[in-house]
């Protein structure tokens, strides 16, 4: 057997693979679903949008750092809004069949937490690295950057957006109505982030303090363990589906 045969054969291995894996077919369901939303191509085109006009705008580190603010207070809104009616809205339809069918309950949950983060950080990195790739083609960035420091703030503020689209798809698992969850997630956006606006207090685990710190962070000189704010943001998740599961199981459609 030859390389094309052996190459061959394996395509066609990985293909049935991916065609029986229902998780995986619910995943990439999901992702087309959520690209099709309206919301979500508003969304799209406007930080799109505002994202090139800044880029070229500015043409400073400073136009990077407007992107992050807008997907701080607005793309998390978005991932909230967009996650919440991820299962409450489908119940009726989809979710009766999966909770009286073959398909496991916990791979549809599982595809509902990752193709929503997915399609959420798939936007997000798109814009921040094409903005970062553009400026340093036309050598507007800093010749002292330290890039480590960039990336790990734009990697930590992603984690942020997967905790709030985590949140919207925990509370659609918990409540049967749509509104209920969106409410409820909207409650803990307006803790975590407008609350901490509006009265400047001061919270580390709260997005607008990472915010304030950028410059500190850049340098390498705020006094905080990062692993604390990493474990926050990338072990929330987990325990979100955790809890989703725990509610899922027990309902009765």
């Amino acid at each position: 057997m030859d390389f094309y045969e052996q190459f061959h054969e394996r395509l066609n291995s990985c293909r049935g693979y991916l065609e029986r894996n229902v998780c995986l077919i619910l995943i990439f369901h999901e992702i087309r679903l959520a690209f099709g939303s309206f919301l979500q191509k508003i969304w799209i085109a406007g930080i799109l949008f505002f994202g090139m006009l800044v880029t070229f705008g500015e043409r400073n580190l400073e136009s990077v750092m407007s992107v992050l603010v807008l997907f701080v207070f607005f793309g998390t809104i978005i991932a909230v809004i967009s996650s919440s009616s991820s299962i409450s809205g489908e119940i009726g339809g989809i979710a009766d069949s999966v909770l009286s069918k073959s398909v496991r309950r916990w791979e549809y949950l599982l595809s509902k937490y990752i193709s929503h983060a997915t399609v959420t950080l798939l936007v997000y990195f798109s814009i921040l690295f094409g903005m970062v790739a553009i400026l340093w083609n036309l050598k507007y960035l800093p010749d002292d950057l330290d890039y480590e420091n960039l990336f790990f703030i734009i990697g930590l503020l992603g984690l942020e957006l997967i905790f709030f689209s985590s949140i919207g798809v925990m509370f659609s698992s918990i409540f049967s109505k749509t509104l209920l969850s969106l409410l409820c997630s909207i409650v803990v956006w307006f803790f975590l982030i407008f609350l901490f606006v509006a009265t400047g207090w001061k919270f580390l685990y709260s997005p607008v303090e990472i915010l304030n710190k950028i410059a500190l962070i850049l340098t390498d000189s705020w006094d905080v363990d990062y692993w604390k704010l990493l474990l926050f943001y990338g072990g929330s998740p987990g325990v979100f589906f955790g809890i989703s599961l725990l509610f899922f199981y027990r309902k009765d459609l």
